[in-house]
């Protein structure tokens, strides 16, 4: 999924395997989220009065937050909904019949949901782990945040551009005049979030980080409840699919609502390089290949047995029970 946030070896550590016994262990690089939340880190880092104009500075700051903002409202609306159709609905079958297609309809929907889970977590580990610059702020960017070393004229902000040689273009320039250069090119204006002030990473802390968690653990226990109170099997089909449109919805705002250079620069950006060793290496082997599947099952487990303790007071989570589903669908195989 591209609103993944990943992490790969950094480029130092492949080009140089062979370190010294005094050098430091290899590290990594953390990319920023494509999406509305790493447009909302980014942008305004790089918004310049004077390079892209007070014009476009302040509308492009409101639409950006706005952008943030509407998400936010459309996927409070839509899980406010679903928790006031779980308030009316009950587990349709208090039978065992559908309890194994609960809990892979369950377990499927919270995978997806882990995966915003681990993008909100990246997301704060990624503003905890962006290097500080000696660098004197750039003059006009916001919360004072450098993002080219002082020596370095800027040439670019967000938006716009100094005219001039084609290296000293932005990408939306170079867009309307039908150029497209090669990442690889050495004179590419790229975005990077080095250097950017304490109090710019406690706004997008508060303002993308924390709200990104806590939305998507509300919506992972309610679209549960949601699944699992379908009125029938192709019923509870079709709610999987509509909890994860839900999931989906700051994506589709993303794409339909931001021009092809700002998503190439967001999704060119350059990552930030983290620190790596042993421990932590061991810490996410053990978190991302044992304990999320496990806890990821768990969970929806624990969202069926909830469910169907609230629902189905005669319901016993006994092996024979739990079997009961699959004999008449067995033996329907076997006829056939």
């Amino acid at each position: 999924l591209a609103s993944l946030v990943f992490t790969r070896p950094s480029r130092a550590a492949v080009a140089s395997p062979d370190m010294g016994a005094g050098s430091a262990p290899p590290g990594m690089e953390v990319s920023i989220p494509a999406g509305l939340y790493g447009m909302a880190i980014a942008e305004p880092a790089h918004l310049d009065r004077k390079l892209d104009g007070k014009l476009v500075y302040y509308v492009e700051m409101v639409r950006v937050q706005s952008m943030l903002l509407l998400n936010y409202l459309v996927m409070c609306l839509f899980i406010f909904q679903i928790w006031a159709m779980d308030q009316r609905r009950q587990v349709a079958e208090c039978a065992g019949r559908l309890l194994m297609l609960e809990i892979g309809c369950v377990f499927l929907f919270e995978v997806r949901m882990l995966i915003d889970v681990r993008k909100g977590v990246n997301i704060i580990w990624l503003l905890w782990g962006a290097p500080e610059s000696a660098a004197e702020p750039t003059s006009g960017t916001l919360l004072g945040s450098p993002r080219r070393p002082k020596a370095s004229a800027a040439k670019a902000g967000a938006v716009l551009a100094h005219e001039g040689a084609p290296e000293e273009e932005s990408l939306i320039s170079r867009m309307y005049r039908g150029i497209r250069r090669s990442q690889n090119d050495s004179h590419e204006i790229q975005w990077k979030l080095d250097g950017i002030s304490r109090n710019y990473r406690l706004w997008c802390l508060l303002s993308v980080g924390v709200p990104k968690l806590l939305v998507s653990f509300v919506l992972a226990y309610l679209g549960g409840l949601y699944i699992i109170r379908s009125p029938s099997d192709g019923a509870m089909v079709m709610s999987t699919a509509s909890v994860v449109f839900v999931a989906e919805i700051e994506h589709l705002l993303y794409v339909a609502f931001t021009s092809d250079a700002m998503r190439y620069n967001l999704e060119n950006m350059q990552p930030v390089k983290l620190p790596l060793n042993n421990r932590l290496r061991l810490a996410g082997w053990l978190v991302s290949s044992v304990l999320s599947p496990l806890l990821t099952m768990g969970i929806a487990v624990l969202v069926v047995y909830h469910a169907r303790r609230s629902d189905c007071h005669d319901f016993t989570w006994t092996a024979q029970e739990i079997m009961s589903g699959f004999q008449p669908r067995l033996r329907g195989a076997i006829v056939h």
